[in-house]
């Protein structure tokens, strides 16, 4: 806490930050669908040249090979992380994660973040 954490959360980019910034030209794509994905064609994608520019992603998918599972994947660098969690409409147990999303709610969000080959068209396309 104290005057730090103060200095650091209004601290906006600029001088060298901002020439990192412009320099590394990070790119970000975010996705949300109502329809439940394919697996197999996540997958293709996910190991093909265009996921390649990909750095980080994180995302709450659904996909219909998995019935009511719900996968929270994260992603950084090389490491994969992918949890699958249960998901019962109307359970009411109170835990508010993901897995109590009523059946309204988006079926899947990714967030994905990539250098500046990161081809959002393609990506979207594909998804």
């Amino acid at each position: 806490g104290g005057a730090a954490a103060s200095a650091w959360r209004g601290a906006r980019p600029g001088g060298a930050a901002l020439l990192h910034l412009q320099r590394d030209a990070l790119r970000s794509l975010a996705f949300s669908s109502s329809a439940p994905l394919s697996l197999p064609a996540f997958e293709a994608l996910r190991t093909s040249a265009a996921w390649a520019p990909v750095l980080r992603a994180k995302g709450f998918l659904r996909f219909a090979e998995c019935g009511s599972y719900w996968l929270t994947l994260q992603m950084c660098g090389p490491r994969l992380e992918v949890t699958a969690t249960r998901h019962r409409p109307g359970s009411g147990s109170g835990g508010g994660g993901e897995a109590e999303r009523s059946s309204e709610a988006r079926s899947s969000e990714l967030v994905l973040i990539g250098g500046r080959r990161l081809d959002e068209g393609r990506l979207l396309e594909e998804l």
